[in-house]
């Protein structure tokens, strides 16, 4: 598995590609996974072509593991689904001109994360909406998901909820995937999510769904036992995200499932950590990964570059 992370680089404010490769190349990443923002926008890759992306990287020994394309298709407002589902076939153009083999987004919700109704209800009572966005799931999405049949790229589905995303535990996984049978529709693994969901053990449900991982974005959880008893799961200070190594994962037994599972793409470090932000929390997360991987050897600090 290689190593990569999460950034919006080219974007206004953000750092440029150059100075984000130049980096990840010196702290021994492999790859890196670019939003669909600032230099990966689509209209600018579509007009522009995929060459400063893809020279860029290479000169630094890198490559382009995956689009971030956040696209919520289940939007509440219909107007809203079509202009989104029109951006995603965009990326998904985008992904294929640059040659990243995924694209990763969720898939919304009219009804946020309270898709399954009232508590204690039983499955198909009047409030229980989980079949409706499975429906709609499935009309919004076959279009997009035949079109990345046909220009060769997979799309992952964002496994988080407070978003506002169906794709959101083992049932709802089964559900979407069952609703369109695809090699091209699966799914991106993030193991943070699962802890303060209470989905455990990860490495389970990770092996539930081998051949289905897409990729695999790579964050920790916290959960703090006093803070749960004091604010019950409707706090909000009683977990939190963390970059790999400073929460309560263990990477070697992800890791291993991830290989029994059949994946062997990338691990994409996500920093969501309050305590350890920007480059710092990335380059731990990487140190903390890299114990678990067959060391790789480098013939330089660009390998992979003409003369390194």
């Amino acid at each position: 598995m290689d190593l990569s992370f999460s950034t919006e680089a080219g974007r206004e404010g953000v750092w440029s590609l150059e100075e984000c490769a130049a980096w990840a190349a010196a702290h021994e990443f492999d790859a890196v996974r670019l939003a669909c923002r600032g230099v990966a926008e689509p209209a600018r890759v579509l007009r522009e072509g995929p060459d400063y992306i893809t020279d860029t990287l290479r000169r630094h020994g890198l490559y382009l593991a995956a689009l971030t394309a956040h696209t919520p298709l289940l939007h509440p407002d219909p107007a809203e689904r079509e202009r989104q589902r029109e951006r995603l076939r965009l990326c998904i153009d985008a992904a294929a001109l640059l040659g990243a083999p995924v694209v990763i987004t969720n898939t919304g919700s009219p009804y946020g994360w309270h898709f399954y109704g009232m508590p204690s209800q039983p499955p198909g009572n009047p409030t229980d909406k989980s079949q409706e966005v499975v429906d709609l799931f499935r009309a919004m999405f076959t279009p997009v998901v035949r079109y990345a049949e046909e220009k060769g790229v997979r799309i992952a589905l964002d496994t988080a909820v407070r978003m506002g995303n169906i794709a959101c535990n083992p049932e709802m996984w089964e559900r979407c995937l069952d609703a369109i049978p695809s090699d091209a529709l699966g799914l991106s693994c993030d193991p943070s999510h699962l802890v303060w969901l209470h989905i455990t053990p990860v490495e389970d449900a990770i092996r539930l769904f081998a051949g289905k991982w897409y990729y695999a974005d790579v964050k920790d959880c916290e959960i703090s036992p006093y803070m749960l008893f004091r604010q019950g799961i409707i706090g909000n200070w009683w977990w939190h995200y963390r970059v790999p190594g400073r929460g309560q994962l263990n990477w070697g037994t992800i890791i291993g499932a991830l290989h029994a599972a059949g994946y062997d793409y990338v691990l994409c470090i996500e920093n969501e950590d309050r305590d350890c932000p920007g480059l710092d929390g990335f380059d731990i997360g990487r140190r903390h990964l890299a114990q678990f991987l067959p060391q790789k050897r480098r013939s330089g600090p660009a390998a992979g570059q003409e003369g390194a």
